[in-house]
Parts: structure tokens; sequence; C-alpha cells
């Protein structure tokens, strides 16, 4: 029985009267949030139903470091916890920690702080569904880092670019990474066959995953394929630029990666340019990969509709897309797909 100290929600939740501090108004609630910790770029929707995306990197800095910093539209700055931390591009130039080098899911606490957003005007903020992606939810020690930020009916604080925000969070919503962009391609009419099974490949900077998925959405679980994502494809090539160059420092992964992503293969202000190193290892890689889909989708090919391809690296799988027949084919926009995915299957778009 509600009593006049009570205010339900549109969502079902009910929370104490607006007079109470510590809980939110219906103008302070946001239904859901979309998040994507990944491990080459962070993605979130904010408020006013943006896509956000930042370098994936973090760097703790001291006191007098934090005051010399100056604003930057790719960078987040966190305080939380008495720590100061650099999310994005900066901490990418001061020589930070990329995400790939750590468990992402370890480290959502202080990442997923970059996509908790008051709606304009509020400096408090509950969020009824925290969706954020993980490889596998089979894994507990992931699922259960990510929980750890759910904190309802406790508050936390702390500062994101120098505005203090006080957040709840109800129910963290582990989504598996592929499942979004399935779902959303399925009822976006994107596939060709949609009566048969159909698989999604998320091409990423930590793994590269395959999986196929029947009509109704389950996922085959015997087909799941899990590759090292294009982090070990800039190992090797930083291993044969440093050997072939002669180079008397290991390049760095985070630049290889870049210079990939940007399509010229030139590695710093002195433009070495290692296109053909990156040309040899990348015809193995993909050549490894689609001997791992052969090999383990061998009984599910004859049967199986189309191969949707997303992912910041999705373009590797251009010669895979030529030599199929169509069968395999890259999705618009392959970069921020699953982000978009994830908002309009899980209700991370506001209004």
């Amino acid at each position: 029985m509600k009593t006049e100290e009570h205010l339900e929600t549109l969502n079902g939740y009910i929370y104490p009267s607006p007079n109470v501090q510590s809980y939110p108004q219906m103008s302070q609630l946001r239904p859901c949030v979309a998040f994507d910790g990944g491990n080459r770029f962070i993605k979130w929707v904010d408020p006013e139903n943006e896509v956000r995306m930042i370098p994936s990197c973090i760097k703790e800095v001291t006191e007098t470091q934090w005051r010399r910093i100056k604003p930057d539209p790719q960078t987040v700055l966190i305080e939380v916890d008495d720590k100061r931390y650099l999310i994005g591009r900066q901490a990418q130039e001061l020589d930070g920690e990329p995400v790939f080098q750590h468990n992402k899911c370890e480290l959502a606490e202080i990442i997923a702080l970059v996509g908790i957003e008051p709606n304009p005007g509020f400096d408090y903020v509950h969020i009824a569904k925290f969706a954020i992606a993980l490889p596998s939810d089979t894994n507990d020690s992931d699922v259960e880092a990510l929980r750890k930020l759910e904190n309802y009916p406790n508050v936390r604080e702390f500062k994101r670019n120098g505005k203090p925000i006080c957040y709840t969070i109800a129910i963290v919503d582990p989504l598996n990474e592929t499942e979004p962009a399935f779902l959303y391609a399925q009822q976006q009419g994107m596939f060709a066959f949609p009566d048969n099974p159909n698989a999604v490949w998320d091409i990423g900077g930590g793994t590269s995953i395959a999986r196929i998925y029947l009509p109704s959405g389950t996922m085959v679980q015997d087909a799941e394929i899990i590759l090292p994502g294009t982090k070990e494809l800039a190992q090797q090539v930083a291993t044969e630029v440093q050997a072939t160059l002669g180079l008397n420092y290991s390049p760095a992964l985070a630049d290889i990666m870049d210079a990939i992503a940007r399509g010229d293969c030139l590695y710093g202000t002195a433009k070495l340019d290692f296109s053909a190193i990156y040309q040899d290892v990348c015809e193995k890689w993909v050549e490894s990969a689609r001997a791992e889909i052969r090999s383990k989708w061998a009984k599910y090919l004859p049967n199986l509709g189309e191969v949707l391809i997303v992912g910041g690296s999705a373009n590797l799988a251009a010669p895979m897309c030529e030599a199929s027949g169509d069968c395999f084919w890259i999705a618009p926009e392959p970069q921020l797909f699953n982000i978009i995915a994830m908002a309009h299957i899980s209700g991370g778009f506001n209004g």
C-alpha cells in the first residue's frame, strides 16, 4: 500500500518522495544507460541520446598533475575515493595504461563512471538499468565485477569533469558481446535469411568473437569461436617492425593499432611505414581465422544464413567478405554498431 511518503515511477520502482534528499525525482531518472567499455574505445549513450566515444586508456595522476590538466573533448576527468583519473585521449598521450592490458570488467568500477551522467540541469541521477557489454556471461568473476556497480538504495558520489555527481544504479545488465548486434540486426530485417541461423563476428581489440544464433535468439553454444583480437596482431607487427627497421625500442601497441585503424600504417612523427609488414601479418591472421571458422562451423555452414561483422577492426575481414559471395558482410558503422544495438535492445535511448 502506497503512502504519502512514496512516489511510484513509470518503471515500477518506488522511491521516497522528492523532499527526501537521498532519492531522485522523476526528472532525475534515466531508465537505462548503455555502456561499452571496449578494449580500444569506450562508448556510451549520453542523456541527450548522443553516442560518445573516447580512447580506452586510463591514467591515475597526482594532485599536482591534476591541477595542470586542461580540458579535452576526448578525455573525461574522474575523481573518486580520493583518487584522480584521466580516461581517454590525454591518458593515452601521457603514457597511461590501455584497457586491453587489463581485464576491462575488473576496471568497470572506474571506467563506467565515464558513462554516468545526470539529465541536463541535475547533479543527481538514478539509473534503473545499466546495460554493459562483456565477452561472456559464463565468466562468473567478470559478471561479479560488473555487479559491483549496483548500489541502490545507497548513494555514491564522484566528480566528472569537475562536477559533483550523486548516483544510484538499481540493476546491472551484463550483455554478451555479439548478442545485441544479432537482435538489433534481426529486428531491423538486415538478415537475408531470417528463418535460418545467422551469425555475428565481433572483431575487437582484445578478442575476436564469432557466435551463431538461432532465429529465436538462442546462441549455439558449441559453435562459439573466441580468437585473439587486434592486440595480438599489433604485437606481431610491433615485433616485426622493431626487427626489420632496427629500432632500439619496441613500438607502442596503441600507436600501431591507431595507425592500422587510420589505414596509413605510419608510425610516429618519423612516419615509419610498416604497411608491407602489416599486410603480411594481416593475411596470416585472416587465414587463421578462416581456418578456425571452417573447422568449428563445418556442420552449420550448409544452413547458415549470413555472418554480420561488427567491431572497430571489422575491416580486417574484408577479404573473407569478398570471397564469401556476400555471406559475410560488414555492418554499417561497424565501430558503433554494438553500442547502438545495445541502446535499442535495452532501452538505452532517452525518450
